[in-house]
């Protein structure tokens, strides 16, 4: 793969990354609704949302949100660490 044809990869990957940021601010904002339509909190931090879940019984639904979140993150630091290995594409290749 030339240095040409890796950038554009890595531009279509970044693109696609920006589009599951969203999935991510929807899964919480999901995870917060469950929470407040069964024990009325709403936290803005995923483990407590899932805490929270688990402890109301929608322990499938919770662990199978949290995953998709987590999935996303993985890819995300997966693009940042190619970014570093190849210094933005300036200096290596």
């Amino acid at each position: 793969m030339t240095k040409a044809q890796l950038k554009t990869a890595y531009v279509n990957w970044n693109r696609e990354i920006g589009k599951l940021a969203d999935r991510q601010a929807q899964i919480i904002q999901e995870l917060q609704e469950l929470c407040a339509a069964h024990n009325g909190r709403r936290s803005c931090c995923l483990e407590n949302l899932i805490e929270y879940l688990v402890k109301e019984g929608l322990t499938f639904k919770a662990l199978n949100l949290a995953e998709e979140y987590y999935k996303i993150d993985g890819q995300e630091e997966a693009l940042r660490n190619l970014a570093l290995a190849t210094d933005n594409f300036d200096n290596a290749i």
